[in-house]
């Protein structure tokens, strides 16, 4: 497309309105090029060195860059960075986030940007409403015996009972006793959309009973997929697994003080050898 920085130019005195009107140069690759480009990016993530960016439930492609300084200017140090996309069918989102100088552990963009482009098309991708491809069945998650995860209702707006009943296959908890066929429930947690493992904790509040009450999010590196769930269960707060393997990273910083209910995004892997 030809570069325009216009939309519309309107004239205040006659109100006429010129639209500018987005003028199409040339195709810059073709339809199959571009298919197995993306091909190529969905590999990075399930089989290279962009497996820290994987989202569960959605399809992710990437390319890691990890740039070294000049030899005259080292001080600068490294810039990490990952460059990801979801879904790889109808793409909906890019991010592109570029580390200058990590200081702590690797400085490969794969093992350092990858962690953060996957913490944010978690949250992005249920928000913008992007339905998720599949359940996630981890073996070593507790509570269901098939320990799918199941999108949270928008139950905002509806009475007490009528919420209940969507939320069937989640704990709800509702402060004080009202009338639950005529009270209509203002607020919960966590948002709708977002995908969660059957028996999390839901919070649903009313205009009387909106009182929320934080806890403290633990530190849950080096844990397994069912530790860290046990560990934030405990606190009423739930965990949205990514990956397999051990925690490297949580969406949430250890002790940070949070409402009950809040969904952890917790990113699963093993160590990943060679290649930026």
């Amino acid at each position: 497309m030809k570069p325009n920085i216009i939309k519309e130019i309107k004239d205040t005195k006659t109100g006429s309105v010129t639209v500018t009107e987005p003028n199409k140069v040339r195709q810059v690759i073709s339809k199959e090029t571009a298919e197995e480009l993306m091909k190529m990016t969905e590999y990075v993530v399930t089989n290279g060195t962009g497996g820290y960016s994987k989202v569960s439930g959605y399809s992710v492609g990437g390319k890691s860059g990890t740039s070294e300084p000049l030899d005259r200017n080292k001080e600068d140090g490294y810039v990490a960075s990952f460059i990801g996309l979801s879904p790889t069918v109808n793409t909906q989102v890019v991010i592109l986030v570029a580390l200058y100088n990590p200081k702590i552990g690797s400085h490969q963009g794969g093992q350092v940007a990858g962690p953060v482009v996957s913490q944010i098309l978690t949250e992005v991708l249920p928000y913008l409403g992007v339905p998720s491809n599949q359940s996630s069945n981890l073996s070593d998650i507790p509570g269901s015996s098939s320990n799918e995860t199941i999108i949270l209702p928008d139950v905002r707006n509806k009475t007490i009972t009528e919420a209940r009943n969507l939320l069937s296959n989640f704990k709800i908890h509702i402060a004080g006793i009202e009338d639950e066929n005529i009270t209509i429930i203002t607020d919960q947690l966590p948002k709708p959309g977002i995908s969660l493992f059957k028996k999390s904790d839901v919070f649903l509040y009313t205009e009387k009973n909106n009182d929320k009450k934080y806890v403290t999010v633990p530190s849950l590196k080096g844990m397994s997929a069912s530790q860290a769930t046990n560990s934030l269960s405990s606190k009423k707060l739930n965990a949205v697994i990514n990956g397999s393997g051990i925690v490297i990273s949580q969406s949430i910083a250890a002790n940070t003080e949070v409402e009950q209910g809040t969904a952890i995004t917790v990113t699963l892997q093993k160590e990943i050898s060679g290649g930026y």
